[in-house]
């Protein structure tokens, strides 16, 4: 156990809120995605197709990870303060 470690619980809340957001906004992106032309039919619409869904498949699958890393950081927020409230217990029973 170090004792020199400290954790500012709030601030890793906020953080963890910050990269929701962020997380919100890379998964909305794939949204605002042009509809493709309706004329003329380039040879390329197709390909252009395929590229544009695997790009959302990709922003999906991105914005699913950093809201995944928001939800590790609020846990580890949630294990630091009850880690601290059982040393706390720990040390009112220890007197």
């Amino acid at each position: 156990m170090n004792p020199d470690l400290r954790v500012d619980a709030e601030e890793l809340r906020r953080t963890a809120s910050a990269i929701s957001a962020t997380a919100a906004r890379v998964t909305a992106a794939r949204e605002h995605e042009p509809p493709p032309p309706a004329v003329p039919r380039w040879s390329t619409t197709d390909p252009a197709l395929l590229t544009a869904a695997a790009a959302g498949q990709q922003l999906a699958h991105l914005g699913s990870d950093i809201a995944e890393t928001a939800g590790r950081i609020r846990a580890a927020a949630a294990a630091y303060e009850l880690a601290d409230a059982r040393a706390a217990t720990r040390l009112r029973l220890a007197r």
